[in-house]
């Protein structure tokens, strides 16, 4: 923050306001204090004023993925978190970010605490506490974190549409036969089955059936088991739909790598979910840009924007100086407003 505060951009923009200094560790120790709920706000008001506009055209179905990323640390340096047990790894404490992607990121969950080791604790509760009402029939997607037969139980009272897989070995009784009549072909799969049946846990039959659908890869001989409660989409959407899960890790690289989310500048629970929540405008703002300008790919979407914005910036210098590079020490030192 020191170096950004002294350079050439920052202090032509703040020209004739009061001198301060900063020193380095200034923002982590302002997120220790400042309140989070402030940077909630806005970031709900984010989607709200952006989601129609970064919406996909001619979707087949409106689908929301949902996945966990972690954040690991030595316990020395992070204030909060939970442990793994075994493998050695008891110094370490991690994080856990999950997500629910549509467009944009419309939630965004972090879990500190031991039971959300288990995505049947922390998937759950983001899938159940981010639905929007004009969302409510949107599908979610997720992958294989949940395994309880219980909260597929949950999801199909709550009238919750899903699609996500289970471990081929899961035991299950058939309630409807195969509905198809020969194995379908996709550019990627062989399916070889579509029926509805009952799921087991531990002897115990699951209160409601769910569509199963069997299928092959193709590159890699590898079977998978898709798991639905929708009925009137066809064998084949299916699997796309659950295809498109794949756009949230993608999503997660690029909080990543691009944005820098695994390195905190803060780590306290304070600091954290408000660098959680202006990483997802800042995520919010770049895909709307991407959008706007036909873009493919996150790097490249974030190096344009930075360099128009320096763009932006170096004509607005020149107009403060009237288009006279003379006039930039006269503007450092213009004396504050009275």
């Amino acid at each position: 923050m020191q170096s950004a505060y002294e350079s050439i951009g920052f202090r032509l923009l703040h020209a004739g306001q009061p001198k301060e200094a900063v020193h380095y560790s200034s923002i982590s120790e302002r997120l220790d204090s400042i309140n989070p709920a402030y940077f909630e706000k806005l970031y709900k008001a984010s989607i709200a004023l952006y989601q129609q506009q970064v919406v996909q055209e001619q979707q087949a179905a409106i689908i929301t993925r949902f996945d966990s990323t972690i954040v690991a640390l030595s316990g020395a340096l992070l204030k909060i978190g939970y442990h793994l047990k075994g493998g050695g790894a008891d110094h370490v404490r991690q994080l856990k970010f999950t997500i629910a992607l549509s467009d944009i990121p419309l939630s965004a969950h972090f879990f500190y605490e031991q039971p959300y080791t288990s995505e049947n604790v922390a998937l759950k509760e983001a899938i159940l506490h981010s639905v929007q009402p004009e969302r409510t029939n949107a599908i979610r997607v997720f992958d294989r974190g949940i395994t309880s037969r219980k909260t597929y139980d949950d999801f199909i009272e709550k009238k919750i549409p899903f699609i996500t897989r289970i471990n081929t070995q899961s035991n299950y009784e058939e309630l409807l036969p195969n509905i198809l009549q020969k194995p379908l072909d996709t550019s990627t799969l062989t399916v070889t089955s579509d029926n509805w049946a009952y799921l087991f846990s531990k002897k115990v039959r699951s209160k409601h059936p769910l569509r199963l659908i069997r299928a092959v890869k193709k590159s890699s001989g590898e079977e998978l088991v898709f798991a639905t409660n929708i009925a009137d989409l066809s064998t084949e959407v299916v699997t796309i739909l659950y295809k498109r899960r794949w756009d949230i890790e993608v999503f997660f690289k690029f909080l990543k790598q691009e944005l820098n989310f695994s390195h905190l500048i803060n780590r306290s629970e304070n600091g954290i979910q408000i660098l959680l929540y202006t990483t997802m405008i800042a995520a919010i703002l770049l895909l709307l840009y991407k959008k706007v300008n036909n873009l493919s790919g996150y790097k490249i979407m974030k190096h344009q924007f930075i360099h128009e914005l320096e763009t932006a910036l170096i004509k607005d210098f020149i107009l403060l100086c009237d288009g006279n590079p003379e006039l930039v020490e006269q503007l450092f030192n213009k004396p504050p407003p009275l």
